[in-house]
């Protein structure tokens, strides 16, 4: 059996090393920089880059040291204004981010001028990003679990393990920026850029596998296009040398990453609405005829759910990239707190709930191919049904059964058992013992003094005793009864 703990503490290991383990080519705390010019033999690739005139002469020995000697006298003086100019040209064209965080300028620690200064260059571990750190490793996890996962239903396995691979390199590479650690591995600029516009084809062919079935068609390698164009044209800002790449990320190298930046968010955005507008179209036409367990149907909802609300968010994030609007610190982690939640939300499913992965959308043979139930009919035995079971709550009878609502609905036990299985996915005891488990979760809910015994609930909604209502209300909650109670008192 696979140890999947081992597995995570190996990723983990692997990922702390690289954050820890700066690139020891770049001049880092050396004053000697290197002059960096565009090479002449790589103008085959630099024609299809954005580039910008790079001052030259700010990269010599004497220009470097000229603005390290000045920001130090200017601090020495106690002119913050000088020294905040000259410390930020020094860093900027030496690569030395951590100079910033020296003695020389700790007098100067909580003014204006240096605040920016830190918020730009110096490390910072802050508990969110420790949260983005947190979801990136869970996602790596879960996407290699998903993978290994025994199922019947490879395709769609490897789908949605993908698309929880490439929101944690996202995420991941966020973390990076954000604490400033990006500086110390300049290899993964544009690291995460190529996934973006895998995640809509991801998530629309996979609601697509697990709701119709689906079977891929040849055609479907059109949706990989923009995906193959993006690689394309990164491909020359990968192989830029990992000095030019630092440069880059400090606003001074010879790529100009704004266009890049404009092209991407516009067109990410694009692909994102119009995924997300099949997925719900998908949804929609599919969400009433599904013949699913209830967990698969609230699986989807819910992925639905977050699917969109990531989408608006990433509006929202991208407006802030290119400047439309102003910078908020909680609408600029907004999508970044949707895509983590996606992730963490998929890796406690697949905790709780790993035959959502393996068989939970196993269709069952079509056995009412014989059946006289005309559709028409089918539809009003349903609505009868729902009757029934909202209006009339007919589940707190401990005796129901399936020859009484069969009577009550008029028709026989096999067309009752029918359009139970049909419009409902699941067999007679599970869609009475559901509606009772839901009343007896809103009855628990408002009982705020705490009067009432569990076992009362159990016998007011319908169950005969407490060991069948403990067992239903765990498998459709995932919690015992009065763990669900000590869930609402914390």
């Amino acid at each position: 059996m696979i140890n999947f703990l081992t597995i995570f503490k190996y990723i983990s290991l692997t990922l702390v090393l690289l954050l820890f383990s700066a690139d020891k080519s770049l001049p880092y705390a050396e004053t000697s920089a290197v002059v960096t010019t565009q090479p002449e033999d790589v103008s085959w690739y630099r024609s299809l880059m954005f580039t910008q005139e790079q001052e030259v002469a700010k990269f010599t020995s004497d220009s470097v040291n000229y603005y390290k000697e000045q920001a130090i006298y200017a601090a020495s003086q106690d002119d913050v204004e000088n020294a905040s100019y000259f410390l930020e040209e020094y860093v900027k064209y030496s690569g030395e981010h951590g100079f910033v965080a020296t003695a020389y300028f700790k007098r100067f620690d909580g003014t204006p001028e240096f605040e920016k200064l830190h918020s730009t260059y110096s490390l910072n571990f802050s508990w969110l990003n420790f949260f983005y750190l947190f979801s990136a490793l869970i996602g790596f996890f879960i996407g290699f679990m998903l993978l290994l996962l025994k199922n019947k239903d490879r395709v769609a396995t490897l789908m949605i393990s993908t698309f929880v691979l490439i929101h944690s390199v996202f995420i991941f590479h966020l973390f990076l920026f954000l604490t400033k650690l990006q500086f110390r591995v300049p290899d993964t600029f544009f690291m995460s850029s190529i996934f973006s516009y895998l995640y809509g084809p991801l998530i629309y062919f996979y609601f697509k596998r697990v709701t119709l079935n689906y079977k891929f068609r040849r055609i479907d390698l059109l949706h990989a296009i923009p995906t193959v164009l993006i690689i394309f044209f990164t491909i020359p800002v990968f192989m830029l040398p990992t000095q030019e790449k630092l440069n880059v990320m400090l606003g001074v190298g010879y790529l100009d990453k704004m266009p890049y930046l404009q092209y991407g968010f516009s067109t990410k955005l694009l692909s994102l609405l119009l995924y997300g507008y099949l997925v719900l179209r998908v949804y929609f036409k599919t969400k009433n005829t599904l013949q699913i367990s209830l967990p698969a149907r609230q699986w989807i909802r819910n992925l639905v759910t977050l699917t969109q609300v990531y989408v608006l968010t990433y509006v929202v994030y991208g407006l802030i990239i290119v400047k439309v609007i102003p910078r908020s610190e909680f609408l600029y982690h907004l999508q970044i707190v949707a895509m983590a939640s996606m992730v963490l939300y998929i890796g406690y499913k697949s905790y709780v709930r790993p035959n959502l992965f393996t068989t939970g959308f196993t269709r069952p043979r079509n056995k009412y191919v014989k059946s006289g139930l005309t559709p028409s009919f089918s539809t009003e035995l349903k609505e009868q049904l729902l009757h029934l079971l909202e209006t009339e709550k007919i589940y707190r009878q401990n005796d129901i059964s399936l020859a009484k609502v069969s009577d009550l609905l008029g028709t026989t036990r096999h067309n009752a058992s029918q359009v139970i299985n049909e419009h409902f996915g699941l067999n007679f005891f599970e869609l009475i013992n559901s509606y009772r488990i839901n009343e007896a979760k809103e009855i628990l809910k408002n009982d705020r003094s705490r009067k009432r015994n569990i076992i009362d609930v159990a016998y007011e909604v319908g169950f005969n005793n407490k060991v069948t209502f403990n067992k239903s209300f765990r498998k459709q909650l995932s919690v015992t009864p009065s763990q669900f109670l000590n869930g609402l008192s914390s």
